[in-house]
């Protein structure tokens, strides 16, 4: 089996309870694949680690095309129980595979059906929004692109960062461009991206410090890495981009219980955690994104989603053109 790096993000073991939640086996495993960083989705695993001491947790880390390999190379001995990933494309694309299994949970099923399977075998768990972030003390607020395709326009060469095309978030915002205004107008704009010298970095991470210190002046986005700096302090502002057309461009973050999974039970107390009104109100309070589940609120000062407007399309039916869409952005020269 070919083989693909992994980081060990945390482990965390936990002794036995006698008063464990009869919901799952006393001293199950569970084994996490995720995409997300690990200051992102430690503080809910933290959380669910109080509420349910008997379940151990394992993370191991790898970016979304590294995990989604593995899951496929690993289907004849799965050593995963759960993947929470930050690509609905991706997603979509491992269930047409046969890679997760249904998961009848009520909790599941109450998740909006555009951003879950129809039988609950992965669910998104989060909403992002994709915007410009801006340094305020190198930028003022007129001068700011209102559009994504004005990051190719000179006056902003060498000074735009962005994710590459390893990113999930950055390849579902092309996949949508090229729907909505074809292949020749969005290669023309990744070529435009390149040659203005934007520079791309392995994650979103990268990008947001780079324009918080000063070293970019703008950077493109998910739209709580604007949150997440503004909240440390950095000198830092933020434009919800293409309101004419075709509107901010939303993905998600999300879990399935992989197919023949080891601890199911221990995977769906896991899940449901992570929809429950404890899990929701951590994602969005230390993480600024938007709940998936009605009722909870936003972190204070997110703007809420319906304020913009948003793409009409469902990234979920659109996990075909993903491949297509990536050969054609590195064939216009995005890394």
């Amino acid at each position: 089996m070919k083989h693909i790096a992994l980081s060990l993000a945390t482990a965390a073991v936990v002794l036995f309870s006698t008063t464990a939640c009869a919901s799952a086996p006393a001293r199950s495993t569970l084994v996490v694949y995720t995409s997300r960083s690990e200051s992102l989705f430690k503080p809910v695993v933290d959380a669910f680690h109080k509420t349910h001491p008997e379940i151990e947790v394992t993370l191991l880390s790898g970016t979304n095309g590294q995990l989604a390999a593995r899951l496929l190379e690993e289907a004849s001995n799965p050593q995963a129980d759960v993947l929470v990933n930050s690509d609905l494309l991706i997603m979509a694309d491992l269930a047409s595979k046969g890679a997760f299994q249904p998961n009848a949970s009520p909790v599941v099923a109450s998740v909006p059906a555009v951003y879950r399977a129809a039988d609950g075998a992965w669910t998104a768990l989060t909403l992002r929004m994709r915007v410009l972030m801006y340094n305020t003390d190198l930028v003022k607020p007129e001068e700011v692109p209102q559009s994504v395709f004005e990051l190719t326009d000179p006056k902003w060469k060498n000074q735009v960062g962005s994710a590459d095309s390893t990113n999930g978030a950055l390849m579902a915002n092309l996949v949508v461009m090229r729907k909505f205004f074809g292949e020749e107008k969005t290669a023309a704009f990744v070529r435009g991206l390149v040659a203005n010298g934007v520079k791309f970095f392995g994650g979103h991470t990268e990008v947001r410090k780079a324009v918080g210190a000063g070293e970019l002046k703008l950077g493109w986005v998910n739209h709580y890495y604007y949150y997440l700096s503004k909240a440390e302090g950095a000198p830092v502002g933020i434009v919800f981009p293409d309101q004419d057309s075709p509107g901010l461009i939303v993905n998600s973050t999300n879990a399935g219980i992989i197919t023949g999974a080891k601890h199911v039970q221990a995977a769906q107390t896991f899940i449901n955690f992570l929809l429950s009104s404890e899990g929701q109100r951590i994602f969005a309070e230390a993480n600024f994104e938007y709940p998936i589940v009605a009722g909870v609120p936003i972190a204070a000062g997110v703007q809420p989603l319906d304020a913009f407007k948003r793409a009409d399309i469902s990234l979920r039916s659109m996990y075909d053109e993903l491949a297509p869409v990536r050969a054609m952005a590195q064939q216009a020269g995005l890394p």
